[in-house]
């Protein structure tokens, strides 16, 4: 080949499973869990209802602030915040479909990688350290990925850099946070799908004063962060550091002629020092005039920050620290402020503790969050709420229909049917996700068992009571589905489908959760021999019971009301904890008091049966901060009449439920 026909910087990262095909927009529905209205118990009494500007909430729900937004109302998703609770290459799909292309103006991302991770989350209950295990999902997309080594990491984050490259504006920056594990390897391949031309820079965030890996030639104390522009168009705010003001000029000297701001103003100049004379005669030059009294004449800005940035990490003992790989707010604040203005929307599709979305909502810029894991959206929605951001929603992805990672097809199915056997149930030869089982006494009942790799949505459990109905001619009277996970708005979702249906729906439904430590069972068996004998010692439970009092009314006075509701009573069939003292001990911990299993629970005082409107939120708080919530709360004035209250619940191990209460 000529050198004249060969191509320009063409070097590329290959592996033996790089995808051949970047992903496409796929037409994928977003689920309303619930718009969120921040307004912690913490802001009760006297204040009003709602924590956020009257203005914020009348340009989000156009015509319909009233006493409060209440049901029926439209809402422009495209001007909300969102947390989304699914896998991010689907929620990227789905924005790109929704015409989110481009319109991204900062994307920064923290992705996972270590061969060896435990995703596993450390939670203090009434005095006692558990261990909550990572969910059948989370073990799918992240534990068990990389098994594959270095290759299944790359065959993950390939696509999502694709995705993210089309949803990035024009004048848009990602911020690519690695360590030592994958840098070199992120770098070639954000070359090639970037361009060369596009990569900015190489961030080095020294740890400071945390104690680095010391068991090799020099010890660890640093991560880079790869940084790269969609345009040499791209927005950039230079940062400088306060703390090296003393280096600028000698503060302590002149400090008494700077404002709040580190600013001097045309009043305070001393005329006869040298110093202020040269900053005065700038000003003259520049603006051709005399400062006017309170004119910034000089501003003191410290030394301009390079691509070395000294700040310590976060102390493992800190209130702050949540999850072994958050990052400190300090390195959120910097790359938000120089990479983005206000009213810039700003997205982090691996969210983790959300201080990405806390820090962009704090600085007036609008924000996706995304996360694989419930324990991560609740820390996420807990900060949120507790800094009482703009109103949110936080969503789903319906009909959950996963890219596998590892397992396939045979695999999966394989699986279902060793969990029917396990149930009890004879799997069908026509479908590998349904069984019948039989019971000496009592009628056959058919068994449905979800996938693996997704949740059991409302939805499709309608579909499934439809086609009990008639299977075989005569059907069947009860249908059981055995889930891994189900949808995040599964409680409530099906309660309106149910509704919806009416005496059309014949079948009873029975929902009940597969046993998380089962998963291990099952990798390790050989065959299905082996796994009879756990055929009695394993137990489908339940979903949580949960159950709220009857509300209490008080007459307010002209024609308005106050109302008081108290969670009754809240049961956890089964804990996912492989420690059996663990679980022995927090049964004990909780026995008396149910309330230290809540993580969080909020009110829709005029629930509209379609979307929870979170009004009112008590939350548990995280880390060492945590604390038993209370158990009652009280309405602001209302109108009296008709209306429906609903309650929405989520303990500490991810698990939702919902109740609705009317009032007359």
């Amino acid at each position: 080949m000529s050198e004249n026909r060969r191509k320009k910087d063409s070097a590329k990262l290959v592996w033996d499973t790089k995808p051949k095909r970047a992903p496409n927009p796929r037409d994928i529905e977003f689920q309303t869990a619930e718009i969120v209205i921040p307004n912690p118990q913490e802001a009760q009494g006297n204040l009003p209802l709602l924590a956020v500007p009257q203005s914020g909430l009348t340009s989000l729900f156009p015509g319909q602030m009233g006493e409060l937004p209440l049901g029926g109302f439209d809402i422009d998703k495209t001007k909300m915040n969102r947390l989304i609770w699914g896998d991010n290459l689907l929620a990227m799909q789905a924005l790109l479909a929704q015409g989110y292309a481009g319109k991204i103006d900062l994307i920064y991302i923290d992705p996972p990688f270590l061969s060896s991770a435990d995703y596993s989350f450390q939670l203090s209950i009434e005095d006692k350290q558990v261990t909550k295990e990572a969910s059948i999902i989370e073990r799918l997309a992240y534990t068990d990925t990389w098994e594959g080594g270095i290759d299944s990491f790359l065959d993950m984050i390939y696509p999502r850099l694709q995705l993210m490259k089309r949803l990035l504006s024009e004048t848009g920056s990602i911020y690519i946070h690695l360590d030592w594990h994958v840098v070199h390897y992120i770098k070639m391949m954000m070359d090639e799908i970037f361009g060369y031309e596009s990569f900015c820079n190489e961030i080095i965030w020294h740890y400071k004063t945390f104690q680095g890996q010391v068991d090799r030639y020099f010890a660890r104390k640093h991560d880079n962060i790869l940084l790269y522009t969609k345009s040499k168009q791209f927005t950039y705010n230079q940062q400088f550091d306060s703390d090296n003001l003393e280096n600028t000029i000698d503060s302590k000297r002149w400090s008494k002629w700077f404002n709040t701001e580190n600013q001097i103003i045309g009043s305070n100049m001393p005329i006869q020092d040298t110093r202020f004379i040269r900053y005065l005669n700038r000003f003259k030059k520049e603006k051709r005039r005399d400062p006017y009294p309170n004119e910034v004449v000089y501003e003191l800005k410290g030394q301009p920050i390079d691509s070395v940035w000294d700040i310590k990490g976060l102390d493992p003992k800190s209130l702050e620290k949540v999850y072994p790989t958050q990052k400190p707010k300090e390195v959120l604040e910097r790359i938000i402020k120089a990479s983005s203005n206000e009213g810039d929307l700003v997205a982090d599709f691996f969210c983790g503790s959300g201080t990405t979305l806390a820090i962009a909502d704090r600085l007036n810029r609008r924000w996706i969050g995304c996360n694989l894991d419930k324990v991560g959206i609740q820390v996420s929605r807990n900060c949120l709420v507790n800094q009482q951001s703009q109103p949110f929603l936080l969503e789903n992805i319906g009909n959950y229909q996963r890219h596998m990672i590892y397992l396939s097809g045979s695999k999966i199915g394989e699986m279902q049917r060793i969990i029917l056997k396990l149930y009890g149930a004879d799997p069908r030869s026509d479908r590998p996700d349904l069984g019948i089982r039989t019971q000496e006494g009592q009628e056959p009942e058919l068994a449905y068992v979800g996938y693996p790799d997704r949740p059991v949505t409302a939805k499709k459990v309608i579909e499934l009571a439809h086609d009990a109905q008639i299977l075989d001619g005569t059907g069947y009277k009860t249908l059981t589905i055995l889930a891994w996970d189900y949808d995040y708005n599964f409680t409530t979702e099906l309660e309106n489908r149910k509704k919806a249906e009416g005496d059309k729906l014949k079948t009873e439904l029975k929902t009940l959760t597969i046993p998380p430590e089962i998963y291990n069972y099952l990798k390790k068996a050989k065959n299905e021999a082996e796994l009879d004998g756990l055929r009695d010692k394993i137990i489908f439970h339940d979903k949580p019971y949960f159950k709220v009092s009857q509300p209490q009314i008080q007459d307010a006075g002209d024609g308005n009301i106050t109302i008081t509701i108290s969670i009754d009573r809240y049961v956890l069939m089964d804990f996912p904890i492989n420690d059996e003292k663990q679980k022995t001990e927090l049964r004990k911990a909780i026995k008396d008091n149910f309330a230290a299993l809540i993580d969080y629970w909020a009110i829709d005082w005029d629930y509209d049966g379609i979307t929870f409107k979170s009004m009112w939120q008590a939350i548990r708080g995280n880390g060492k901060r945590a604390n038993t919530v209370i158990t009652t709360a009280s309405s602001p004035q209302l109108s009296a009449g008709k209306r429906t209250i609903a309650v929405r619940l989520v303990d500490v191990f991810g698990n939702d439920a919902s109740a609705t209460v009317q009032v007359h």
